[in-house]
């Protein structure tokens, strides 16, 4: 049976609901950006270039890396499926909760699941718990350290669902460690630029075992067209990954998007100004209803429910919401979460404040 995991499933509905459930930068799709596509749709009736050459140059010059450290994919969820098929891991080490796709794509080629939790706890607590999990042998084990450890781990910055983020120097720390023992760090920054910390990009000339993986998606509202990238210093692992892509993997309008999305850093200026400040209402009035927010530098908010809004046995937030129109992430998807757990995606003034009226409405129905 086909379930649907991710938040925007949009399309089973009759009418199209506000959607919180995800995270899409809340300006929508720089015109720039929007004009390249569709330029591109009327006058690109080629195949589109296979190797992304004009991209990765923009990428390159954007980012400061190397473009042929650059490989394109068809959104960050292709890539992170090719780094798995890749390297056939038999163990990786996740955040809990945290993305998914991360677990499942290594599933797919047999992977056992270490976990490191990540829940009300600092990033320094974080980052040593996953230098713990890589370097956990058990104490009779008859191999050495680098045969025991996880071959593949990844870290989420800022963490999808809820927000926590470690620095680029506390990557770069983790980073080392993998180095030595010989495990693929793979740090997924999707939702990087919607905050003001630096990129672990810096490092990745560093350690050969370390992936920078980004995405037009989220900061971009790219979603549809689906273009992701990724930055490694290890040349076989690119070509092998490269490989492993259905040929013609980046549309020729996701190719055009994304070179003009290069050129667009002051639009996320913008963006995440406006996001702070929306950011900030919604976490003010959301504790004043008595939900539990995770502390978030990111375009997201995961929140816990008042007990006090849900009757023995009935309909939690989640559903209560959808019945007033309004899409929210549910959380059971993601390791470690309950039915309890919503995430938010911080939207637009208008959204966001229609969705703290729906909540008073629900709080005093019940």
């Amino acid at each position: 049976m086909r379930t649907y995991e991710h938040g925007g499933d949009v399309y089973a509905e009759d009418n199209r609901p506000m959607d919180f459930s995800v995270n899409i930068d809340p300006l929508g799709m720089p015109e720039s950006v929007a004009k390249a596509a569709e330029e591109a749709v009327r006058t690109e009736l080629s195949y589109p270039d296979p190797f992304c050459r004009k991209l990765t140059v923009a990428l390159s010059e954007r980012y400061g890396v190397p473009s042929e450290n650059i490989l394109c994919g068809n959104g960050a969820s292709d890539l992170l499926l090719r780094l798995c098929a890749a390297v056939r891991p038999r163990k990786v080490l996740v955040p809990r909760p945290g993305f998914s796709e991360y677990e499942r794509c290594a599933s797919l080629f047999g992977a056992q699941a270490v976990y490191y939790d990540v829940l009300g706890k600092s990033a320094a607590q974080i980052t040593e718990e996953i230098k713990h999990k890589l370097t956990d042998a058990p104490p009779d084990c008859a191999v050495s350290l680098a045969a025991s450890a996880p071959q593949m781990a990844f870290i989420c910055r800022p963490n999808n669902p809820d927000g926590s983020m470690l620095s680029a120097e506390q990557v770069a720390d983790v980073a080392e460690l993998c180095e030595r023992i010989g495990t693929l760090l793979v740090v997924d920054e999707c939702f990087l630029e919607f905050t003001e910390e630096r990129s672990a990009v810096e490092f990745a000339k560093d350690y050969r075992t370390l992936v920078i993986v980004n995405a037009f998606t989220k900061t971009y509202s790219m979603a549809g067209l689906r273009l992701g990238f990724m930055f490694c210093s290890d040349r076989e692992l690119m070509d092998k990954a490269y490989a492993l892509a259905s040929p013609w993997s980046v549309s020729a309008p996701a190719q055009a998007a994304g070179i003009a999305a290069c050129k667009e850093t002051g639009f996320l200026q913008k963006a995440r100004e406006y996001i702070n400040v929306q950011r900030e209402f919604l976490v003010r009035e959301l504790k004043e209803r008595g939900f539990k927010v995770c502390p978030s530098k990111a375009n997201f908010l995961l929140v816990k429910e008042p007990e006090d809004l849900r009757k023995e046995g009935g309909p939690g937030v989640r559903e209560l919401l959808a019945q007033r129109g309004i899409k929210v992430r549910d959380c059971r998807s993601f390791n470690g979460l309950d039915d309890t757990y919503i995430r938010l995606g911080v939207r637009t003034e208008e959204e966001n404040k229609a969705l703290i009226e729906a909540l008073r409405d629900i709080a005093k129905s019940r």
